[in-house]
């Protein structure tokens, strides 16, 4: 199998079946599609447990949370290539063959396509960098062709399997929902690989006001600062902790996050990556 497409899902409503049909429709050889469902309780993947889609294999699990949803597929996956999407897309014909194009010319290690907004699809995001205080910022100007960003949206996200398990795959130290996206792709930076935009492919996405789930602060927080433990200098370190200490949670966050293993793993990246943070800060001009 050449590819392997895994959607990690909780609540989904009718998206994940629509999204599932577009991949169908625009389904190549060698593709195989892996349902991740994290303990969805409105029947979502009712339809894939009926048989109604026989190819696509659905997974069980309960509080994996978006990184151990996604690791949980890529376990299971049998692909070379894995591509992370959400569950509220519409893709277009081709899109997963020319979204790899620049895997397999060498010039990128992770590939994201551009991502439109499906109720303004003149919205269009070219990658994600971050702003003054690390805030998620898209990328709105549309380079020429496939183009290195500092960030991959986690919505719809390529990466060849060597690569993902070169870099330990999403960070299991996360809970819940948020970071797993931009931790990922800084890691892939920080230990010497590449990530890339390909703006002639591009999906649209469902954005929404809410979750279609509880999500906590606290998790939030959590995944953060457990970002920022594992790939900051001290320097950094200490500026994010004056940023975030008056959230509320904030000290039991912290008393758990320093009871992890956190030291321990920082002290095996910072061993293994060939750039460090203040390179990739200044790689991509965030003030930060």
């Amino acid at each position: 199998m050449l590819f392997s497409v895994i959607i990690p899902c909780r609540n989904e409503g009718d998206h994940l079946r629509r999204t599932v049909q577009s991949m169908i429709q625009a389904r190549g050889p060698e593709q195989e599609i892996i349902v991740v469902d994290d303990g969805s309780t409105d029947g979502c993947c009712d339809f894939l447990r009926s048989g109604e889609m026989p190819g696509v294999r659905l997974f069980e699990g309960k509080n994996l949370g978006v990184a151990g949803a996604r690791n949980a597929g890529a376990a299971r996956a049998t692909g070379k290539i894995l591509c992370f999407c959400d569950a509220h897309l519409e893709l277009p014909p081709g899109w997963l063959t020319a979204l790899a194009r620049p895997l397999g010319e060498g010039m990128a290690e992770v590939v994201c396509p551009a991502m439109a907004d499906s109720r303004r699809p003149h919205a269009v995001g070219y990658g994600v960098t971050w702003g003054t205080n690390l805030q998620w910022q898209w990328l709105h100007s549309r380079p020429p062709g496939p183009s290195y960003v500092p960030l991959a949206p986690g919505g719809c996200l390529l990466v060849s399997r060597r690569v993902y398990e070169a870099v330990g795959g999403f960070e299991r130290g996360f809970c819940g929902f948020g970071f797993d996206d931009q931790e990922f792709c800084l890691k892939i930076w920080l230990f010497g690989f590449r990530v890339m935009v390909h703006p002639q492919v591009q999906v649209r996405h469902l954005f929404r006001e809410a979750h279609p789930y509880p999500v906590g602060a606290g998790e939030l927080l959590h995944n953060f600062l457990r970002m920022t433990f594992l790939h900051f200098n001290r320097r950094r370190l200490a500026r994010v902790m004056e940023m975030v200490r008056g959230q509320p949670g904030f000290a039991g966050v912290m008393a758990g996050l320093l009871d992890s293993d956190v030291w321990e793993k920082r002290k095996i990246y910072f061993q293994r990556r060939r750039y460090d943070d203040d390179w990739f800060m200044e790689r991509f001009k965030i003030p930060f």
